[in-house]
């Protein structure tokens, strides 16, 4: 028997050039007992096939319309109040957020640009009213004399 024919049908399906007639052919060679040693290797692969085809059967319509058809119980969600007004509450957390963060970073220029050197004279006559009062009232008379004969020496930079 010349395999040729079956040869080239073989390299014709395998590049998806064959038509419905010449799979069957191929198929139905297959499906022989008898197959040359060099294409047993393809017996598997279209008896695969042939047990995989089942027909549709004359039921098939009505067993697909009866899937389709089936309505599945549609359930109603309730929303709350609370569920429907959360991303506004998100939104409002999210603005006080910002703004206590940009009121935090204003707040060190409130106070605008102030002179250091009269900054510093405020801070060091503060330091000496602090030592004042944590002084005695007897020391306090003594200190306040002798404040009030040397100045308060002068910030150098």
């Amino acid at each position: 028997m010349d395999y040729k024919y079956i040869e080239q049908l073989l390299e014709r399906y395998f590049q998806c050039e064959t038509t419905l007639k010449e799979e069957e052919i191929l198929r139905t060679f297959f499906a022989q007992d008898d197959v040359p040693v060099w294409l047993v290797k393809y017996q598997s692969l279209f008896r695969y096939e042939a047990a995989q085809e089942q027909p549709l059967g004359d039921d098939f319509d009505e067993r697909m319309l009866n899937i389709i058809e089936q309505n599945a119980p549609v359930k109603a969600h309730v929303i709350t109040l609370t569920q429907r007004l959360k991303p506004l509450f998100k939104a409002a957390a999210i603005v006080a957020i910002v703004l206590t963060l940009g009121n935090a970073a204003q707040a060190p220029w409130d106070r605008g640009w102030d002179n250091p050197r009269e900054e510093y004279a405020k801070f060091l006559e503060q330091q000496h009213q602090d030592s004042i009062n944590r002084l005695g009232p007897i020391q306090a008379e003594n200190m306040i004399d002798s404040a009030a004969a040397a100045p308060l020496p002068e910030a150098k930079y």
